[in-house]
Order: structure tokens, then C-alpha cells, then sequence
């Protein structure tokens, strides 16, 4: 995985020339250049679908993992030509597109795939110099995982097989019950020939993408790492009654403590996640939201942060219990 970050990240100046010097493509042609783009410079085969303003491309592999199941290096290579392929097109045309997600897969193993999913605007402000290299590879949402939708279907079709279900109302049952648009960012994917795509929101993006800067950081701070174990992390974005709020739902459990300090112990937690979402929220200037919860599914207390509250919260010197609403168990 990291071999796949250095790489796209490596290739970033040739975007720049390319950004600067490239031709339009107009959006009647929009899906067709960049098939093109990557079968005449780089060989390589691959379909494209767009729905709403969100870019879907499919890229088959002969070498996508090796015996460890880490992303070879070829296949790395391939994935980064097809990153630098969107990207030109996507930022050389009159057609409006926010987010862009590459799905490969392994051929031999077509149950495992790597989705990349990358917003056109972070693209644009890492070439103005906006976000630097680092703060642009957080921001990227990579996920390497079984094929959502082949776990589906089979589970499923050994219903059927249970049921001695004929081979046709199989197809027809499947088709019009279980092959419908995702729900979620993690049920993206492709199967049989068939796109699993959704229209990316601005909302759902940040959620994803605050859970897996939570994740980094209680790994990469030592402190935070020698403190906690952390079993489980999810984020939502919901809309529900007229109002919209992100929910984060974390699992961490201290290393060792005792009763007494279980209480500072979810503060750290909750300090750290609510370190992050600051960052990324701030970062985005994004404000379509009533409120931040907070869950620690260890001892369920919840905690609620109101937007205008988070505007003053300083990482390194706001208490959470001094702009917290509510705290419940």
C-alpha cells in the first residue's frame, strides 16, 4: 500500500505538464477519452460509467496482488497511469465531476478488489499548491477488500440452491432484489459485468475519510498506540427530521487502567477524534451539518458538538467538556 502511495504521489509533476499543455475534452466524449487515453498511451483496457457527478472506472488485472496479497509492483504502475488518465481529462473538460473512483481487480481472484475513490477538487488544489503532498494523500480513500457484491450473490444463490430454485427465476429474483445502486462508499465496487456505483456526496466522502485519519492517528501516535487498542471505527452521515450530522462510533480500549481513569480515558479518545474531524471539516470549509456524536462503543457514552462549538475548539488547548452539548451513557 505504500508503494502505491509513493507512486501517485511521484507522478504528480507529470500531471502538472499534462494540466497545463493538455487538450479539451468535451463532455459528449467524456467517457470515450479516457478509454482511449489509457488504451493508446498505456495499453490498458478498461470501462468507464459516470452517475450523477461521480466517475467510475473498472480496471482488470493479471498481477493485481502477489502470494501476501500486497499490490504488486506492476499492478501499482498500471493503477497510477489510470489515476494520471482521469485526472487529465477530468481536469480538461466542460463536463462537471466531483469525485472519480478507480476499481481494479485481480483477474485470477476477481472476489478481491481495490477501490481508489479521489475528489476532482482536491486533485485541483494539490497543482495550486492549495494542500501540500501529505495533507493530499490523507484525502485520497483506498480500500483493498472482497467484492461486495460477489459475497452477496453468493450467499444468496446457495439460498437458491437450498430452495431448488430454477436457474432462471434465479436471474430474476437477483436482478430485481439484489443488484441495485450501493448504499454505502464500501459497497462500491464491479461484478460480472456490471458497474456497483453510487453518487458520491461531499458528506459521505468526509465521513469516510475522517474514519480512516482516526484510524492513522491512534497508529502513528505512539502515545495514543501504547495507550489504546482500537477494535472498530465507523463514521455516518445522516440526514434525518430536517437535520444533518456526522455520527463517529469508535471502539478503543485503554491498555490498562483502572476504574478511576476509564472516564479521562474516553476523554482522550473523544479529544483525539474530535482533533480530526476539526481538521478535516476546517479543511474542507464544509458547514452542511447541525452537529458532531461521538460514540464510544466501549462503555456507550455519547457526546454531542455543535457545529458553531467546533469552530472554537483548538486541538492542542480546547477541552471537549468546554464546547461539549450533551454528554450521556
Amino acid at each position: 500500500m505504500k508503494s502505491l502511495f509513493l507512486l501517485v504521489a511521484s507522478c504528480w509533476l507529470l500531471v502538472t505538464v499534462l494540466f497545463g499543455c493538455g487538450p479539451s475534452y468535451p463532455k459528449e466524449k467524456f467517457k470515450e477519452s479516457i478509454v482511449r487515453l489509457c488504451k493508446d498511451e498505456y495499453k490498458l483496457d478498461i470501462k468507464v460509467e459516470t452517475v450523477g457527478k461521480t466517475i467510475a472506472i473498472y480496471l482488470p488485472l493479471p498481477d493485481l496482488i502477489d502470494f501476501t496479497f500486497a499490490i504488486t509492483k506492476q499492478a501499482s504502475e498500471k493503477i497510477n497511469d489510470v489515476i494520471l488518465s482521469v485526472s487529465r481529462v477530468a481536469l480538461s473538460t466542460d463536463a462537471k465531476f466531483d469525485f472519480y473512483c478507480i476499481i481494479a481487480h485481480d483477474i485470477r481472484i476477481p472476489e478481491i478488489q481495490i477501490v481508489i475513490i479521489k475528489s476532482v477538487d482536491d486533485v485541483k488544489r494539490f497543482l495550486l499548491n492549495d494542500i501540500s503532498r501529505g495533507e493530499y494523500s490523507k484525502r485520497m480513500l483506498i480500500d483493498i477488500r472482497l467484492n461486495p457484491q460477489s459475497q452477496k450473490e453468493r450467499a444468496i444463490k446457495e439460498v437458491f440452491e437450498k430452495m431448488a430454485i430454477d436457474k432462471k427465476w434465479q436471474e430474476r429474483v437477483m436482478n430485481d432484489f439484489f443488484r441495485a445502486e450501493p448504499a454505502v462508499l464500501g459497497d462500491i465496487g464491479y461484478w460480472n459485468g456490471r458497474f456497483y456505483i453510487k453518487n458520491i456526496s461531499l458528506a459521505e466522502f468526509l465521513a469516510e475519510q475522517i474514519v480512516n485519519r482516526i484510524r492513522i492517528e491512534f497508529r502513528e501516535d505512539k502515545e495514543l498506540l501504547d495507550a489504546f487498542l482500537v477494535k472498530s471505527t465507523k463514521g455516518f452521515y445522516i440526514s434525518k427530521d430536517s437535520r444533518h450530522y456526522f455520527r463517529f462510533e469508535v471502539e478503543a480500549e485503554p491498555k490498562s487502567f483502572n476504574q478511576l481513569e476509564a472516564s479521562e480515558a474516553t476523554n482522550r479518545i473523544f479529544q483525539t477524534v474530535l482533533k480530526v474531524v476539526y481538521q478535516v471539516i476546517h479543511g474542507y470549509k464544509f458547514e452542511d451539518f447541525d452537529y458532531i456524536e461521538i460514540v464510544n462503543q466501549t462503555n456507550g457514552r455519547t457526546s454531542k458538538f455543535l457545529r458553531d462549538n467546533l469552530k472554537n475548539f483548538k486541538p492542542k488547548r480546547t477541552k471537549i467538556e468546554d464546547i461539549m452539548e450533551f454528554d450521556t451513557y
